[in-house]
């Protein structure tokens, strides 16, 4: 297992529980994106909070890693895709203070519950704590039931207020998704885009934590969360450039060619061989008609010397037949 470094929850206290809005949008689309890739596997988190995602050392210091998949399930058939049914009366999976509305009520989660989550850890991260934390719960009161009051009655624009619209167009966003409804990750990673832009900011790794400029060959433009679905933050950029190609290209062209030569010599050695079996053919053909041309011939000079032993004989009798009659007459 690869070593890991700090947990956002960590580097969160660290920063005397306040984060800005770039590093908070920095932040939520790296978890977008580990979660959209999760999601594609066919499994449902079901645990999102701050203490579950951690950052890289060394050189992927910037990078933000989703861990902790024991109370993971899968929302449907990695074969058919079938989505699992919806349940309600059911116990609670997770954390209260992040888990969505409908895991809260009991229902079955899926993927709206995970987005809603990051939705409430990234609030968590811009107001340094949530309006359903610290509940008093009386002797006999059910605290999971208190929290499902509290946030059911605080709305979006409550919860966000003071903060970028995009956020507050995230959680109405989530929390008004379907059971079963594919999620648009590429919209919710948007929002943050647009909440970053508002702040004149890049995203350049700088992190509220981060003392110097980090040393990152795969530095990433803005524009790739805007125009791409694909995540690119592990990627090395390549050295190419326009119209060269690289040694592996090259590599991979004479190994197509060579292919190709061997096949053609291949289907050449094969024409030739076809032909000199015909050839051969022809040949072994020609000598037994010859043979059988030879045979016949004999057999023709066979009759024809029988014959003449026949017409002999005959020539033979008739003149000893003339002699006795001569002889008798005489």
């Amino acid at each position: 297992m690869e070593l890991l470094g700090k947990s956002l929850e960590d580097v969160f206290q660290q920063q005397q529980k306040k984060f800005s809005i770039k590093t908070v949008c920095m932040v939520g689309i790296q978890m977008l994106d580990r979660l959209e890739f999760i999601h594609n596997k066919n499994i449902i988190h079901r645990d999102i909070k701050p203490d579950n995602f951690v950052l890289g050392l060394d050189n992927k210091s910037h990078i933000i890693y989703i861990l902790d998949f024991g109370l993971s399930k899968k929302f449907r058939s990695s074969r058919t895709h079938q989505h699992i049914k919806f349940n309600v009366n059911k116990k609670l999976t997770g954390t209260a203070r992040y888990a969505s509305i409908n895991a809260l009520k009991g229902c079955e989660q899926s993927r709206r519950d995970d987005l809603e989550a990051i939705g409430y850890v990234l609030m968590y991260f811009l107001r340094g704590s949530l309006p359903w934390q610290g509940l008093h719960v009386h002797k006999g009161e059910d605290r999971y039931k208190k929290i499902l009051v509290k946030k059911r009655s605080t709305s979006a624009e409550e919860l966000c207020l003071g903060f970028p619209n995009e956020f507050v167009e995230y959680i109405n966003y989530t929390r008004n998704l379907e059971f079963e409804a594919d999620p648009d990750y590429k919209f919710l990673r948007g929002l943050l885009v647009s909440a970053l832009e508002k702040q004149n900011t890049k995203y350049d790794f700088c992190y509220d934590w981060v003392t110097e400029q980090p040393n990152i060959t795969d530095r990433v433009a803005i524009e790739r969360y805007i125009n791409n679905n694909t995540d690119f933050s592990l990627e090395i950029k390549s050295d190419k450039k326009e119209g060269e190609t690289t040694n592996d290209e090259n590599e991979k062209e004479n190994n197509l060619s060579q292919n190709i030569s061997i096949r053609t010599s291949a289907s050449n050695n094969e024409e030739n061989s076809k032909n000199i079996s015909e050839i051969s053919n022809n040949h072994s053909i020609g000598n037994i008609t010859n043979d059988s041309i030879g045979k016949n011939n004999e057999s023709d000079d066979k009759k024809h010397n029988k014959k003449k032993d026949k017409e002999g004989k005959k020539k033979d009798k008739k003149e000893k037949g003339d002699k006795k009659k001569n002889c008798s007459i005489y």
